[in-house]
C-alpha cells in the first residue's frame, strides 16, 4: 500500500521559482531511490482568505465559525505563501529503506553559500498511509 511524507511549507513568493528548481532537483534523487511520485501545490491567491473555498455549505455548518485556512496552518507571513508537497512512496517499508540514502546523498545538502529559501523550522510534515485513492482503484488498484 502507498505511503506518503506530505509538507504544509510557508514559502516567501519571492523565492517560489527558487523552491521550485530545489523541488525539482530533489525529485530526481528520490525518484532514483524510489519515490513513486513528487507533487508540489502552490495556494491559489483566490482562496487566501477561504472567501473563495469550494464548500460554501461547509461553512454554514460550522455555526459561524470560520474555516481555518492552509495560510493559518501554516502560519505563513506577509509576502509569503503556502506550498502542498507530497512524495508517494510505493510502501512505508520502501520509504523507511530509501530515506536514509536519500538524505545521505550529497545532492541533497544545500551548498555553503546557499541562501535558504524557507525556515525548515516552520515546515508542517507527516507520514500517512493511503486511506482511499481512487485513481488507483481506476487502474485496478486498492
Amino acid at each position: 500500500m502507498s505511503y506518503f511524507d506530505c509538507y504544509l511549507i510557508p514559502v516567501p513568493t519571492a523565492k517560489l521559482a527558487a523552491y521550485k528548481d530545489f523541488s525539482a532537483r530533489m525529485a530526481v534523487v528520490y525518484r532514483e531511490h524510489g519515490a513513486v511520485r513528487l507533487v508540489d501545490c502552490v495556494l491559489d491567491p483566490d482562496t487566501v482568505d477561504g472567501a473563495q473555498f469550494h464548500a460554501d455549505g461547509a461553512q454554514s455548518a460550522l455555526e459561524g465559525a470560520a474555516l481555518r485556512g492552509f495560510p493559518a496552518a501554516a502560519a505563513v507571513r506577509e509576502g509569503e505563501t503556502v506550498v502542498l508537497s507530497w512524495t508517494e512512496w510505493p510502501s512505508k517499508e520502501a520509504r523507511d529503506a530509501a530515506l536514509p540514502r536519500v538524505l545521505a546523498d550529497p545532492r541533497v545538502q544545500p551548498d555553503d553559500d546557499q541562501e535558504m529559501i524557507f525556515e525548515g523550522r516552520r515546515l508542517i510534515a507527516g507520514g500517512f498511509l493511503a486511506l482511499l485513492d481512487l485513481a488507483a482503484a481506476d487502474r485496478g488498484g486498492k
